[in-house]
């Protein structure tokens, strides 16, 4: 969440800040924890607001992006308005798909097998992730893991 207290002190003092907020409407994390332990996953979601409007509202230049394809876009409208001494604030609207645990990983052959691997990919929607070592091996790098 935001503190909206900032932007009006940003406002009031001409302050050439750009505040990025992700939204997805929901505590993720919380949810997610409650998930996990099968308990009640109460007040874990939110409507949605509109922050850029608030933002605009408050003296501030808003926008608001919902598709990483006009990120590069709004940057450099968020960047020219900075650099004309402009408060912004940038309502950057995330995804609310549940992380995939980095530290769950199973893609690997040198570690884990075939049927492992398949079962990870089936249960994380991830057929397309491939593992880090074959990032290492196409820039010519080896693991440092032991195998």
């Amino acid at each position: 969440s935001m503190n909206y207290q900032d932007i009006v002190t940003n406002v009031r003092y001409d302050l050439p800040v750009i505040n990025v907020v992700f939204t997805n409407t929901e505590y993720g994390f919380i949810k997610n924890k409650y998930e996990d332990t099968n308990a009640n996953t109460f007040g874990t979601e939110f409507t949605d607001v509109d922050y850029a409007m608030i933002a605009k509202a408050q003296g501030a230049v808003g926008f608001t992006v919902s598709r990483i394809e006009d990120m590069d876009r709004i940057m450099a409208e968020a960047v020219k308005a900075n650099k004309e001494g402009k408060t912004v604030l940038i309502d950057a609207k995330i995804t609310k798909d549940r992380p995939i645990p980095v530290e769950t990983l199973k893609l690997d052959p040198a570690f884990y097998s075939e049927e492992e691997i398949k079962a990870y990919k089936e249960k994380y929607e991830a057929d397309e992730l491939i593992p880090f070592s074959a990032f290492l091996k196409a820039e010519g790098l080896e693991s440092k893991v032991a195998k």
